[in-house]
């Protein structure tokens, strides 16, 4: 499958729905369809968050020190690279899944032209793929609530630039917390072994103890 390429546009899928279609399985095009439309809501959350956090970067780039504690500035920019991380993890996820429906759709159309409609009731191969998604679901709704609380505390520092006022913004944990193994653990691993496992710890509680003394 082209890179950027939409699931319903795969021509493994187009087979696959006007097969069920030809023979009444209207039940079964129903869920396929639904599950086209998941992965295309998700793929559009993981681009707008790339796009969101693009955004943050050079928002940072722009705030002056001599306002916003260069310490704070730092932690931002890792907690942004530490969402970039976790972006691409789960765009790479959303695209292998991708894959292996098309390939199943792919071997159930060919099934299917040898012995006939008993082979589309593989189907449930396809469809059964909804939970894995649900369990990307959950890790992309959980990245868009940390990408807010950057977003609320750039804007906290950009606030304090424009008053021309230097002090410390309180993040939130969500927001200065490193890779969850819930990311998986191959992305956690990497990300401590590229930053240390000290550095990791500290990010959120260096800027936490940054702003406790500025109170």
């Amino acid at each position: 499958m082209a890179e950027g390429q939409a699931i319903s546009n795969d021509s493994r899928i187009v087979e696959l729905l006007e097969l069920l279609a030809k023979n009444q399985m209207n039940a079964q095009v129903g869920q396929v369809k639904q599950m086209c439309d998941y992965v295309g809501t998700l793929e559009k959350q993981i681009i707008s968050m790339t796009e969101e956090i693009k955004s943050v970067r050079q928002e940072l780039v722009s705030m002056k020190e001599d306002t916003v504690s260069k310490h704070v500035k730092d932690s931002l920019k890792k907690v942004a690279d530490t969402l970039q991380k976790q972006c691409d993890s789960l765009k790479q996820q959303v695209t292998e899944l991708k894959e292996k429906i098309c390939n199943k759709a792919g071997k159930i159309v060919d099934a299917a032209k040898r012995k006939g409609q008993r082979a589309l009731y593989k189907i449930t191969q396809v469809t059964g793929m909804r939970k894995k998604l649900d369990a990307i679901k959950v890790k992309v709704d959980r990245a868009i609530g940390r990408m807010e609380n950057l977003e609320k505390a750039v804007g906290e520092c950009q606030g304090q630039q424009k008053q021309g006022r230097q002090g410390e913004v309180p993040l939130s944990d969500c927001a200065v917390a490193e890779p969850q193994p819930e990311y998986g653990a191959e992305l956690f691993e990497q990300y401590q072994r590229e930053h240390g496992k000290e550095t990791v710890q500290a990010a959120g509680q260096a800027v936490r103890q940054e702003v406790e003394k500025s109170r």
